[in-house]
């Protein structure tokens, strides 16, 4: 399998080396319909928040800055998706 299609094929569960980057790339690509979506939310505090397919957490620390009260389920079947996304929430 090439380099190339091996990078792609991180789209559908990132792992090692190459998810990392994936995973990276997918929140740089998808940050401006992120925050834009973001910016639509304005409903009171949820008390409890779930985040399906998480990614790198990007998305998971906004949410947690938005509604800080608010307990935040981040889910993903890739585990470098959740490890990421909980040291991403701690920053």
């Amino acid at each position: 399998m090439s380099l190339l299609r091996k990078f792609l094929n991180q789209t559908r569960k990132p792992e090692g080396f190459l998810g990392k980057l994936m995973l990276n790339g997918m929140s740089f690509g998808h940050a401006k319909i992120a925050d834009w979506a973001m910016s639509l939310l304005n409903v009171p505090e949820p008390d409890e928040i779930v985040e399906l397919g998480c990614g790198n957490g990007r998305d998971a620390g906004k949410l947690l800055k938005k509604y800080a009260c608010s307990k935040l389920t981040a889910i993903d079947y890739s585990p470098l998706s959740v490890e990421k996304t909980s040291k991403n929430k701690k920053k």
